[in-house]
């Protein structure tokens, strides 16, 4: 495992590190018998090795949470309560206090800036608080008494982080406890004085914070586009009017949202699952960005509302949506290339996922990994390392583990574009026009189910579920639009799979004079079809169908679309079409007017 270089306090105005769990009310309930003329804060306060220590608790708030500003009492205040606590003092001279104190000082001055608690000065500020509470003084209390036990403890603290507590050999996270100054008991608990600071163990958001390797994933997961902290009126306290006719909270109570980790499905603030992270570091990060933004090429506007009764959007020319094509396409490629970027090891098949070398070498080593948010990244040196990570050794976080790779060997078509079977059996992928069909079929075709007693043995293959849909023509030329959901602009194989007429006996036509069967030749063309124009943005031309074989046809081996369609904003949806077209020159050459498709297959060209 890797040791971490750790950045100081300066992103954004302030170094961000959340923990997972801070001092909620139900931490402090339990009342202490110790006989003693002192509490633990009045210890600290007299005891002559502990002054930088009481200097900062004396100005650091409780806070229940993250978001929890309502400041109401200090981490001294709090070990003054008749309330059982073990604590594990750093003296004096140990560690550098006045990181910690500077950083309280510019909590302050950012304070004194606005009392607006939704500013950007004020939210910095209780972060500031928050990490100071969080990282330093309550990683090194935890709750009730841990004097009882000689051996080997595992302790949980206030920060929800568990260390090791080794009585015997006066160890307390691998930092020795002064066995001179022994247990100084106090009415709520016990005190005891450290030879330097106890470690915090960051977990994965932690680091992303903390390790300057990762500053630009850090800087994305921190725009404030992304992560947002919001007011939660229903849980926060009124109190009364102020002059303009506000109404002034007592207790207002905020939650966060952040639209990238938010989506992931990882939950790497949390101290109760495990996760294997891969990201690229900052000397990789512009190389995966470029890579994963080629998928994110959007175009100026966008035809929607789309109308499947006369198959045209109603939105279009000035009425279309126009995006910012640069800014959605930086957003869309950094939510890719982040939330598709962490592992649960749960989803592996080891005997103990507590156990770093069989959780890492199966990630490492597995033909292919699926993201928490559904990405699956094969490996393509079978047997071996997966190149994904880029020969890396990991970093060991308190709830897993995280690649820092400097080379970004993803193939984006191989991992972020999926296969796309598009079933014609489920009609909602189907756009036509009733006056192209005869009233044999509806607007979306005649779904057909082949039987035993329909099914002709003379053609080979087969379709899945035995299902198609037969699209029949009337006079004149027949087109049948597919809707082509969730497309990147990137290069794909677009395939049909397709049957003779003939599959259905029920289908085969017979010269009247002869009785012998007619030979069909079912010659079509396809096109793909832009949203906004309407027109034709690529053509196949003169595609015959066999005879006697179900079989796929391909019919663009290579087609790139000009622009992403994916990640629009919320409530529009636009998509361009594959168009299939039996023209009535071709109805009346090959002697059919009928179309017959099982399904559309969309893959990525992986070159």
């Amino acid at each position: 495992m890797k040791s971490i270089n750790f950045a100081r306090y300066g992103f954004m105005g302030a170094l961000v590190l959340l923990g997972t769990t801070a001092c909620s009310d139900d931490h402090y309930d339990v009342k202490s018998s110790a006989a003693s003329s002192k509490t633990l804060w009045e210890n600290i306060q007299s005891n002559g090795a502990t002054d930088s220590l009481a200097m900062i608790m004396s100005r650091t708030y409780v806070m229940k949470n993250a978001n929890d500003k309502s400041g109401k009492q200090t981490l001294g205040e709090l070990l003054n309560q008749a309330q059982t606590f073990t604590v594990w003092a750093p003296k004096d001279g140990t560690y550098n206090a006045s990181y910690y104190l500077n950083l309280l000082n510019k909590r302050d001055q950012l304070l004194a800036q606005s009392s607006d608690p939704t500013s950007q000065s004020n939210r910095e500020a209780w972060q500031i608080n928050y990490d100071v509470a969080n990282q330093f003084v309550l990683n090194h209390v935890a709750r009730f008494s841990n004097e009882s036990n000689v051996g080997e403890q595992k302790v949980r603290l206030l920060n929800a982080k568990v260390s090791i507590y080794e009585v015997s050999k006066n160890l307390f996270n691998s930092v020795a406890v002064d066995a001179s100054a022994g247990n100084i008991v106090s009415t709520n608990g016990s005190l005891h004085l450290l030879n330097g600071r106890s470690p915090f163990a960051y977990n994965i958001y932690d680091y992303l914070a903390a390790n300057s390797n990762f500053s630009k994933v850090w800087t994305a997961l921190k725009d404030p586009n992304i992560d947002k902290e919001r007011f939660f009126e229903a849980g926060s306290t009124q109190g009364a009017m102020n002059e303009k006719g506000q109404m002034v909270y007592v207790d207002s109570v905020y939650y966060q949202t952040n639209k990238i980790l938010d989506a992931c499905g990882a939950r790497v603030k949390n101290e109760d699952s495990l996760y294997i992270a891969v990201l690229p570091s900052d000397a990789a990060f512009e190389t995966a960005f470029n890579s994963v933004s080629s998928l994110f090429k959007y175009g100026s506007s966008y035809a929607y509302d789309w109308s499947s009764e006369r198959r045209v959007f109603d939105k279009t020319d000035n009425n279309a949506l126009r995006v910012n094509a640069d800014s959605l396409q930086s957003y869309s490629a950094k939510d890719m290339l982040i939330s598709s970027a962490f592992f649960s090891t749960s989803q592996f098949p080891v005997a103990n996922q507590t156990d770093s070398a069989q959780v890492n070498h199966y990630a490492t080593h597995a033909d292919s990994i699926k993201s928490t948010n559904n990405v699956t990244y094969y490996n393509s040196n079978p047997g071996g390392v997966n190149p994904i990570f880029n020969g890396q050794s990991p970093y060991k976080a308190s709830n897993g583990y995280i690649y820092a790779v400097n080379s970004y060997n993803v193939n984006p078509a191989y991992s972020f574009v999926s296969k796309n079977e598009i079933k014609l059996q489920y009609g909602f992928f189907i756009a036509t026009t009733q006056n192209d069909l005869t009233a044999l079929t509806t607007r979306q075709g005649t779904l057909v189910e082949l039987t035993p007693a329909n099914r002709n043995d003379n053609v080979k293959g087969s379709v899945e579920n035995n299902m198609y849909r037969r699209f029949e023509a009337s006079n004149g030329n027949m087109t049948v639009d597919i809707i082509l959901n969730d497309i990147y602009s990137t290069k794909y194989k677009i395939s049909a799979i397709m049957l003779p007429n003939r599959t259905n006996i029920a289908n085969i036509q017979y010269d009247r004079t002869t009785g012998q069967e007619i030979t069909e030749t079912t010659t079509f063309d396809c096109d793909i079809i832009d949203d906004v124009t309407n027109r034709s943005i690529g053509s196949a031309k003169n595609i015959t169908i066999s005879n006697d074989t179900i079989q796929s046809y391909v019919l663009f081996d290579s087609f790139e679309f000009p622009k992403c369609y994916v990640n629009l904003p919320a409530g529009y949806v636009s998509f361009p079409r594959l168009r299939f077209t039996l023209s009535r020159r071709n109805q009346t050459r090959g002697k059919t007017k009928s179309l017959n498709i099982s399904k559309v297959i969309l893959e990525p060209v992986r070159e």
